[in-house]
C-alpha cells in the first residue's frame, strides 16, 4: 500500500488536537480544522495560530495549560470552546485565572 498523509477534520480545535496527536502518534496530517479557526474569540487568524501551537505543545511534551500560560492564542481557545475544554481539562479556569 502506498503511504498516504491522514486529513483531519470534523469538529477539531486546538484544545483537542494534543490529545488527537498523542493517540495517533504523530502529526503529520493535513488539518482542515475551519470551525477550530473561525470559532476562536479572537479571529480565525488567532485560531490558526493556536492550532499551531496546539502541535507545538504536543510535540514538546507539554501539559497544555501549563503551555497556554505562554502563549495567548492557545489560552485564548479555552476560552472560545468551553464545552471542550470542561471535559478535556477540568480546572482549567481557575488554573488560568478566567473567572467567566
Amino acid at each position: 500500500m502506498k503511504p498516504t498523509t491522514p486529513i483531519i477534520s470534523g469538529g477539531m480545535n486546538a484544545l483537542r488536537l494534543p490529545g488527537f496527536f498523542e493517540n495517533l502518534g504523530h502529526g503529520n496530517v493535513i488539518n482542515t480544522a475551519g470551525g477550530g479557526s473561525y470559532g476562536h474569540i479572537d479571529s480565525p487568524a488567532a485560531g490558526a495560530v493556536s492550532l499551531r501551537q496546539a502541535y507545538e505543545c504536543w510535540k514538546a511534551g507539554a501539559d497544555p495549560i501549563e503551555y497556554a500560560r505562554e502563549h495567548k492564542e492557545f489560552a485564548r481557545a479555552f476560552e472560545s470552546f468551553p464545552g471542550d475544554a470542561d471535559k478535556l481539562y477540568p480546572g482549567w479556569r481557575e488554573k488560568l485565572g478566567i473567572h467567566r
